[in-house]
């Protein structure tokens, strides 16, 4: 049975008195449905009736809705969790999971790194070439591992996390690959305070050796004028920049504000970068791993043999004395801590009117579309702005913001042409790795992830710069930009990543591998057993994928050139090829790349 957007339909009913009955609501109790006819289909058991289409049994429309929250809100998810959504509410299941307690990578990451040297020692290795701490490919193993084995307490926590992690940006992709330890505690970051306040995500960050080491700040010094020795200035500029209020000033709706003479204002100048630089200044490692060298922290100290994954304390001696004057002319005054500078500062940001439509409107792009109106990011800046109880900086009640808005949720953003966004490869890949059975040997999900990054350019931790990999405002050339629509994850869909993704869909359902490690563990494949039964009818295996995957939305035209390829395939095992080969083609197909 197909299935059809219902926002509102409801049918006369004769009995003993007209009533009014939604249809598909289940109010069925004491109703008679008489139909011309109903349905067997032959060597199957189900059969389609007029009573399940009254009561909603037979009725995909509510699964649909909450596949299609699920795939903004979350990471993946079976069949058996959005059912679950679909009987409960997104509402109600939201409130439950916004009210989950966070669980980590950094203990997975450092379990699974234990175990590779145990077993590197146990096969003759020699404890000489065990170095300090895990390198990235652990962070990695620990990363999937977390996802993959978390619960479903966990689901959306995973979703905001990574956003986050796309712009606060660190990358693997640089010396911090051999901090595998200090990869999976910056990502813990976001785990912590993802349904925390904004503030204090901002303190975090700004205190992490692993930001610290990325953007430099990391034993930036103080001004010695007699050696020529200035406060670094990349971090003062990126936490503007990137991670707080943008270059330009914003309305509430994220419009940017002009002057009198029509121009856009910026935020901050230079003399801006150069004054809070010196808030940042000051700031070293607190603490070094067991090692040969030293025995404690200092200042200057880099990050060898560095404590990464406890923040960095300051120290005194080294940070920039005086009043500094930041952004919006406020004046930090003299005399004070250096950790009460830093304080001041972040929360100053943190307070800049800014924040709320900067921040929300990326978070909007990442879960949900591409081109809000300005109507969305100004409900989604109200609720960052103020909570409902005076709280300003409430990641909950901006996560409640997007997912349950009237764009996110209604049929009107369905049927609107700039609605919707191009599904980023990472989110494809965990998507289609929640969706159905995966095994694993032993239960390790250990994925390296190595093949996937460098055929689509995409891993957690993985960007090329701290830019991410690709920017919130960047517009393809073509109808996309003749509209003045931007289309972020177009940055990196080119001739290579488009070609690469195809070839990791190739290994996952053809070749049957869909996580590898480098450790000689079993491979993670995909177990088909739960779409095998329904593989008798192509229509049937594709109503089931619709579900999973496109959410109702499989149009005609995918929807006829998959059943085509499948029909033929008849011979042998033919289920299991049609499995396969109908996976394929779905999850190349812009039914799934595309999200509406």
């Amino acid at each position: 049975m197909r299935w059809l957007l219902l926002c509102s339909l409801s049918l006369l009913i004769a009995s003993a008195f007209a009533q009014t009955v939604t249809l598909g609501g289940g109010n069925c109790n004491g109703i008679t449905v008489l139909t011309s006819s109903s349905y067997t289909p032959p060597n199957w058991t189900q059969t389609a009736d007029g009573y399940k289409t009254i009561c909603g049994d037979g009725l995909d429309g509510p699964r649909m809705d909450a596949s299609r929250f699920l795939a903004q809100a979350t990471l993946g998810a079976n069949l058996e969790l959005i059912q679950k959504v679909a009987d409960e509410g997104s509402a109600q299941w939201l409130d439950e999971q916004l009210a989950s307690q966070p669980s980590y990578v950094l203990p997975v990451t450092m379990s699974i790194y234990q175990e590779i040297v145990t077993n590197f020692l146990a096969n003759g290795g020699d404890s000489s070439d065990v170095g300090y701490r895990p390198y990235w490919s652990a962070f990695q193993y620990g990363y999937w591992h977390h996802l993959m084995t978390g619960g479903e307490s966990q689901k959306v926590r995973e979703r905001v996390a990574l956003a986050l992690s796309e712009i606060f940006v660190i990358s693997m992709n640089s010396d911090l690959s051999g901090f595998g330890d200090g990869l999976a505690s910056y990502y813990d970051l976001f785990n912590k305070n993802a349904f925390g306040n904004y503030e204090d995500l901002l303190m975090d960050v700004a205190l992490h050796p692993a930001m610290g080491f990325y953007l430099s700040h990391l034993n930036n010094p103080k001004t010695i004028e007699e050696e020529n020795i200035h406060p670094d200035e990349n971090f003062a500029r990126e936490i503007m920049q990137l991670f707080s209020i943008g270059l330009y000033e914003l309305n509430e709706d994220g419009s940017r504000k002009t002057d009198g003479s029509g121009n856009w204002m910026p935020t901050y100048g230079q003399q801006d970068i150069k004054n809070l630089a010196k808030v940042f200044t000051g700031l070293g490692l607190s603490g070094v791993v067991p090692n040969e060298y030293v025995d404690g922290a200092e200042f200057g100290l880099g990050i060898w043999v560095g404590d990464m994954t406890h923040p960095m304390r300051m120290y005194e001696d080294w940070h920039e004395p005086g009043e500094k004057i930041i952004v919006g002319n406020y004046t930090i005054a003299s005399g004070q801590s250096g950790m009460a500078d830093i304080a001041e500062a972040i929360h100053t940001l943190f307070m800049h009117p800014n924040v709320g439509p900067f921040i929300g409107k990326q978070l909007i792009q990442r879960m949900v579309t591409s081109n809000p109106s300005p109507a969305y990011v100004a409900r989604v800046t109200q609720a960052f702005n103020d909570n409902g109880q005076g709280e300003r900086g409430d990641m909950k009640a901006v996560i409640r913001a997007i997912l349950l808005d009237p764009e996110a949720r209604t049929c009107a953003a369905l049927e609107s042409p700039t609605h919707g966004k191009l599904v980023e490869p990472l989110i494809r890949y965990t998507q289609f790795s929640q969706a159905l059975p995966l095994e694993q040997y032993d239960n390790k999900f250990w994925n390296i992830g190595y093949d996937f990054w460098e055929a689509t350019g995409q891993a957690p931790l993985g960007a090329p710069s701290v830019f991410n990999f690709f920017l919130p405002d960047y517009q393809p050339i073509g109808p996309i930009a003749q509209q003045s629509l931007i289309a972020p994850e177009f940055q990196i869909h080119n001739t290579k990543t488009s070609v690469g993704y195809i070839n990791q869909v190739n290994n996952w359902t053809a070749s049957n591998y869909v996580m590898a490690n480098w450790e000689d563990q079993p491979w993670v494949v995909l177990n088909t057993d739960e779409l095998t039964p329904l593989a008798r009818d192509p229509e049937v295996l594709l109503n089931r994928l619709d579900v999973l995957f496109t959410h109702g939305q499989l149009t005609d035209r995918t929807r006829s050139i998959i059943k085509s390829a499948l029909e033929p395939i008849q011979r042998g095992d033919y289920r299991d090829d049609r499995v396969r080969l109908a996976l394929y083609l779905l999850l190349i197909s812009p039914d799934y790349a595309i999200f509406k």
